[in-house]
């Protein structure tokens, strides 16, 4: 599945053509990314189809160059345009405060070509030397240097989902496997993963290690032996695959979807019981025997772990339950409680990405969205919704494309025409994503009057964050705050918020907390839901600026689970009618 890898040369096409300074291209390649890399399938299936050009976005020319990519791989434009500014453009704008402009200017002037380059050049003062930068600048490229060089070496569990769930999807249907299972910090849905990790059983290994390395997306084979593999997959992804036997399966599932504390106490607990658990099971070893399977053998191998006579192990349910614990959501698996919670059967009955009714945040081509109103509609509709409120940008936010006057009339009418169509049955709210300035909201009292329900969030980073954000929630009529950190994944730190105050405010005012559901956000975090989780109400939002990007409500949701949110802590698991209530309306 190449959708990310595609989507990665169009942007940086777009940084390419920015530093030269070409109007409106940047934008189009960016777009048409943005739509590539929310596809809900394969790019390589749509262009087997011929259908390239079905997605928003993509016109002729970047469809030729779509294509060159996946019958070479390679893009024959960005190899051009890359051997006249030979610059690995994508590591270097990663670092916070280093856009494309920037980039070039590093280029000329120090010769920064990659990551390694700028750092060299930042520890050396040089930077700081270049008119137009200064010792604040240097410090503050130095300090976000470290974060890129961890961005590098994680991938966005957005990004990697659809890799990784295609791999076990091919997996899953081929007859060399009886059972696949994606584990680690993927299934635990953490916001980012490293190498992802693939459980499975296969009656002859063999077969199973031989479609495991050879299907079409493997571009490099690590390893290969009997039971386990390692290969790159999507250009930039590793899988390493793990075969194991039958009556094993459900103790590896427990030990190799971690995490590393929670299989702690998980033995802690066996221990207690004079039991052993490993990757291969439970045992009662009894003093003696456990003595005996701890003393190295001088012939090697894992007979030793296997020592004892075997409790449970075949199903994750079955190793629990010897333990006296109710089975633990894979979300729940990092030692904040879920082991004494699953110990007096008082585990919570999490949300579900079905549970949810609406959305309450998305975007369209009125601001820096890429489809319609009706578009955006039609696809809420076929994902089941009940509702979808559409909160394209407001005149102060900090983005190129945002609402008039006009438009906003324009989209009223709009919203009003797709709730009168009787073949779609999605109801269409109308909203907006205000910018929290200093003096409060940036749109007119009388659009926000107007708005069934109005989201407001901070995409500056002013100096003192707390007090404006605190000021907002308790004087202007906002309903759900978005994004509430500001944190971009890998790429830049979280406001400097005292969260006691803002969602205690919210929780005051009666103001929703944004869980958005974008994979660079995935804000607000799973730690502070846990912890607040019983002073506010949450939202769950896609922050669609896609009709594919409607698929990311799963991923919001898993960090709404990981922060122990059952349904009523989520208020757009409520009907319409619910829902206005709860918002006073």
């Amino acid at each position: 599945m190449k959708n990310r890898a595609v989507a990665e040369r169009l942007r940086e096409i777009a940084d390419f053509l920015a530093i030269r300074e070409v109007e409106y291209k940047p934008r189009a390649y960016r777009t048409a990314a943005r739509n590539v890399e929310s596809l809900s399938e394969p790019i390589e299936d749509v262009y087997d189809r011929g259908d390239l050009q079905e997605i928003e976005g993509v016109g002729e020319s970047i469809a030729e160059k779509i294509a060159d990519y996946l019958d070479t791989g390679e893009m024959s434009y960005y190899r051009e345009l890359r051997t006249d500014l030979p610059i690995d453009i994508e590591a270097i704008t990663s670092v916070q405060g280093v856009g494309p402009k920037t980039a070039k200017r590093l280029y000329l002037d120090l010769d920064v070509r990659t990551l390694e380059d700028l750092e060299r050049a930042a520890e050396a003062g040089r930077i700081a030397e270049l008119d137009g930068f200064g010792e604040k600048s240097q410090a503050n490229i130095l300090d976000n240097i470290e974060r890129a060089k961890r961005g590098q070496e994680r991938m966005l569990l957005g990004h990697a989902f659809p890799i990784a769930r295609d791999v076990e999807r091919r997996l899953d249907e081929s007859d060399a496997f009886d059972r696949v299972d994606t584990v680690g910090s993927f299934r635990r849905r953490r916001p980012t993963v490293g190498d992802v990790d693939v459980l499975a059983t296969a009656t002859d290994p063999e077969a199973a290690m031989e479609t495991f390395c050879t299907h079409g997306d493997v571009s490099q084979v690590f390893s290969r032996g009997e039971t386990g593999a390692s290969v790159l997959v999507g250009d930039d992804l590793r899988i390493d695959l793990r075969i194991v036997a039958d009556e094993e399966y459900g103790a590896a599932l427990v030990y190799f979807t971690g995490s590393k504390a929670h299989n702690i106490a998980l033995r802690n607990r066996a221990i207690d019981r004079d039991w052993k658990l490993n990757e291969y099971g439970l045992f009662d070893v009894g003093e003696a025997r456990r003595e005996a399977s701890e003393t190295p053998r001088e012939t090697g191998g894992d007979d030793g772990q296997r020592a004892g006579e075997r409790i449970a192990g075949d199903t994750e349910e079955a190793v629990y339950a010897a333990l006296d614990l109710a089975w633990i959501p894979p979300e729940l698996r990092e030692d904040t409680g879920e082991i004494d919670a699953a110990a007096a059967n008082d585990l919570p009955d999490l949300v579900a990405t079905d549970d949810v009714r609406g959305d309450l945040q998305c975007h369209t081509d009125y601001s820096d969205g890429s489809h319609s109103v009706r578009e955006m509609a039609v696809a809420a509709d076929e994902h089941g919704l009940e509702y979808l409120l559409v909160t394209d940008h407001g005149p102060e936010a900090p983005i190129p494309s945002t609402l008039d006057a006009d438009a906003f009339d324009a989209q009223r009418a709009d919203v009003e025409d797709v709730n009168a169509d009787d073949e779609i049955s999605v109801t269409i709210l109308q909203g907006i994503e205000t910018e929290i300035t200093e003096s409060g909201l940036g749109v007119p009292d009388d659009w926000c009057d107007r708005c069934d329900l109005v989201v407001a969030g901070l995409h500056s980073r002013p100096d003192e964050p707390t007090e404006r954000v605190v000021r907002a929630l308790r004087e202007a009529p906002v309903d759900v705050l978005a994004h509430p950190t500001g944190r971009l994944l890998t790429e830049r730190d979280p406001l400097d918020l005292n969260l006691d105050a803002v969602l205690g405010t919210a929780a005051e005012e009666g103001v929703a907390v944004e869980i958005n559901a974008q994979p660079r956000r995935l804000d607000l975090d799973w730690q502070a839901v846990a912890e607040y989780r019983d002073t506010a109400d949450f939202v769950v939002s896609t922050d669609a600026h896609t009709t594919g990007e409607l698929d990311f409500l799963h991923l919001g949701v898993a960090q709404a689970r990981r922060g122990w949110c059952d349904a009523s802590d989520v208020l757009n698991t409520r009907s319409l009618d619910d829902l206005r209530s709860a918002f006073g309306d």
